[in-house]
């Protein structure tokens, strides 16, 4: 299995990110209303990058809310940190499987907005997330949905590429780091009851990206994906495979740029309270 390298993000990758992922924000907006995140609540923000939808939710919860936002990328934390200026807030570094810093019973709301997909142990991760849950407290994911990920999108056209000369004699589909981690509907709501949880709400939504250039697309790509887009593609042909990837996203080209669709899903679920059975039958 293709590992998910962390060490491959830079300065560079995490201001771009910062700077064009209006499509993650806005998919996090719509995560946000679905958790019912009002003021005074306790936030985990798991995997919260360079803090935009972080400060949105602080925005929400107020002076009374109490807000942490994790990222395993120090470089999107500085940026994150950079621009916090609320005392009821922190972000630092730390990864979904491990909360050890959190306690028990303490927070409302958990989230992992376009996230989700790159926790490698994501059995851990639950049980965590579960565990510094309150009784009746909720956690929401945004996460693509594996299972049509590759008819459309930025998947389709990149697959297209790399089943052609010279690729397909080097790179195996299967082995992209997004094909590796990524999760079915069926899939993400089985490890949520597994965990103990129940899920008040699933959909898959199609959502739209759009980009002024294809190489704007491509930058995306790298930036939302911390260096890991392409890691599956033998470092020799990965320059020549971003400008014939570059060369097909032309093809998507309108008068208002290049859009590309996808399917998200939105999975809200809930630790039962204390008067509730924690079994489910």
């Amino acid at each position: 299995m293709m590992a998910v390298h962390l060490t491959l993000d830079n300065a560079d990758l995490a201001k771009t990110y910062d700077e064009i992922s209006d499509s993650q924000f806005h998919k996090g907006c719509i995560l946000v209303k679905k958790l019912g995140v009002k003021p005074g609540d306790s936030i985990l923000d798991i995997g919260s990058g360079t803090g935009r939808l972080g400060r949105y939710v602080i925005g929400i919860i107020g002076r009374c809310g109490r807000y942490v936002g994790i990222d395993p990328l120090e470089e999107r934390v500085k940026l994150a940190n950079a621009k916090n200026e609320h005392g009821n807030a922190i972000f630092k570094t730390g990864t979904a499987e491990d909360l050890s810093s959190v306690v028990d019973d303490s927070i409302d709301v958990v989230y992992l907005s376009s996230v989700f997909h790159w926790v490698l142990d994501k059995e851990t991760a639950l049980q965590e997330i579960y565990r510094v849950l309150k009784p009746g407290g909720k956690v929401g994911i945004t996460t693509g949905a594996k299972e049509l990920n590759s008819v459309t999108g930025m998947r389709l056209v990149t697959d297209r590429v790399l089943k052609r000369e010279p690729y397909n004699g080097f790179v195996r589909l299967e082995d992209s780091t997004q094909q590796q981690h990524g999760l079915t509907t069926t899939a993400l709501v089985q490890l949520l009851a597994q965990a103990g949880l129940k899920v008040n709400d699933v959909q898959i939504k199609e959502t739209a990206r759009n980009y002024a250039t294809a190489r704007e697309t491509i930058r995306f790509s790298e930036a939302s994906s911390f260096g890991n887009y392409l890691n599956h593609v033998p470092v020799s042909l990965r320059e020549q495979a971003k400008a014939d990837i570059e060369a097909e996203l032309e093809k998507y080209r309108t008068n208002g740029g290049i859009q590309l669709a996808g399917y998200t899903i939105f999975a809200v679920a809930r630790k039962p309270g204390n008067s509730e059975d924690h079994t489910t039958l």
